[in-house]
């Protein structure tokens, strides 16, 4: 039987931290637990994504490329109707009052054109980045030049007030940015992600030391995490040195520790991934309209909860009729 239902049931715990960091559920309780859960637990998160992708696709991929290229055209697919999905809301929030091709271009390919679909553009260089380094270089030299672009890109993400400190380093950030909004994209972030889940699935690891590490280094980025925060020298919170440890340590341990699938799972968690914006904008519209946004949206811990239920059901309700056969992007 297929070795995923730890990973399916991780997966779709980790779509409500992703929700999380688009709402803070926290801040009104204590802001420090807030940073920790969204800004460190919650990064967890998307890495694991690509490392499921990258298992369970590139050694397929590398054997036979037109298993990229399918999944290449779902991804594709799936991007176009998330743009589609949230073009309404764009303009709602006024996001198309200066229209720049410059810029339209930018947000399609890079930024993403709402502040979570940057993932789908990333995700598809990312993975023909990977496949091509390793099908020119091989997997260790890949590994190498991926460790690499993730160090430019902390320094242009959690360490960018260390790069501000040098007057070359600066300038040259200042060029990347006018290119990308954020290092946490398809060329800085998301390959080393890649290539360490492809790994694993080549690798072997003891499980038991694989968690023991994995809660090492997770207690060792929680502390880079705070450090960072405390001394504003983060200009985002995406990348840690800590984090890549983290994540191949613990999904080594999830991958040898399964037994079964569970699809439901799997498909529900892109659902959530996918949708969990606009029913933060519909449920705060609704509760305008009713004039309840002192309960419902200016409580962060309940709108968190709100917009997580509803998620859920519809996640539930689209998965079971089978509509949700279309985004299963794992």
């Amino acid at each position: 039987m297929s070795k995923k239902i730890n990973i399916d049931l991780i997966r779709f715990l980790f779509s409500f931290l992703i929700l999380a960091i688009h709402i803070s559920p926290f801040e009104d309780i204590s802001p420090l637990f807030d940073f920790f859960f969204t800004r460190v637990l919650g990064r967890l998160a998307v890495p694991f994504f690509l490392m499921i992708t990258a298992y369970f696709l590139l050694d397929k991929s590398l054997e036979n490329v037109s298993v990229l290229k399918r999944y290449t055209k779902r991804i594709i697919k799936i991007y176009l109707f998330c743009i589609l999905l949230y073009f309404p809301i764009s303009i709602y929030k006024g996001d198309f009052k200066e229209i720049h091709l410059l810029s339209i271009l930018k947000d399609i390919f890079v930024d993403g054109t709402m502040y979570h679909l940057w993932y789908f553009p990333a995700l598809i260089f990312g993975l023909w980045m990977v496949y091509f380094l390793i099908k020119l270089f091989g997997s260790n030299k890949a590994f190498f030049i991926s460790i690499l672009l993730y160090i430019i890109g902390l320094f242009g993400d959690s360490y960018y007030g260390v790069a501000l400190l040098n007057p070359f380093f600066s300038f040259l950030y200042d060029i990347l940015f006018t290119i990308f909004d954020y290092t946490r994209n398809g060329l800085f972030f998301v390959p080393l992600f890649l290539v360490l889940g492809y790994m694993v699935k080549c690798g072997k690891n003891k499980p038991i030391s694989s968690f023991c590490y994995s809660c090492i280094f997770f207690l060792f980025m929680t502390i880079e995490a705070f450090l960072l925060h405390h001394f504003l020298i983060q200009r985002h919170d995406s990348m840690y040195i800590f984090l890549p440890f983290v994540l191949y340590f613990l999904f080594s341990f999830l991958i040898q520790n399964t037994n079964f699938s569970n699809k439901k799972f799997r498909k529900m968690a892109t659902i959530i991934y996918i949708f969990h914006p606009f029913f933060i904008v519909f449920i705060r519209f609704v509760s305008k309209f009713l004039h309840l946004e002192g309960f419902l949206v200016q409580n962060h811990f309940i709108f968190y909860l709100v917009v997580s239920f509803v998620t859920f059901l519809f996640a539930y309700f689209l998965e079971s009729i089978k509509l949700g056969k279309g985004v299963d992007e794992g």
